[in-house]
């Protein structure tokens, strides 16, 4: 038997444990990690939950310009509400005037302008009593 053939060896209940202690720290870890804050904030005023329920009702990927009204006319708010959606082009505008006094928020989507084309657009809803 070679002289160097005992060397790197490791005893098993070493070896376990060495594997147990690693376990923990990553479960330790995950633990930690899973309560970081992602950056999505949860809606706290009118305008902030009518624009997540509008944004929920027009459906991921492209908004077509034709269902805002009907989807502003399923969403359930407080108040009075003004929802816009707006291209660098056009402007589609649902519901009254907004005043100074209305809770404005706004945010980009695409906006399907016809078969095919797609152009960047902004979704502004502003909620007033």
């Amino acid at each position: 038997m070679s002289r160097y053939s005992g060397r790197a060896q490791v005893e098993p209940t070493a070896a376990l444990a060495a594997v147990f202690a690693f376990t923990v720290a990553l479960g330790v870890y995950a633990s930690v990690y899973a309560g970081v804050p992602t950056g999505h904030v949860t809606p706290t005023a009118p305008a902030e939950h009518a624009l997540a329920g509008l944004a929920a009702d027009l459906g991921p990927g492209s908004v077509d310009p034709a269902a805002l009204r009907p989807a502003v006319r399923t969403l359930s708010y407080e108040g009075t509400l003004n929802a816009t959606l707006r291209t660098p082009t056009r402007v589609w505008t649902v519901g009254p005037p907004r005043p100074r006094r209305a809770d404005v928020v706004s945010a980009p989507l695409p906006v399907r302008i016809g078969p095919g084309r797609v152009r960047p657009g902004r979704l502004t809803v502003a909620v007033w009593p």
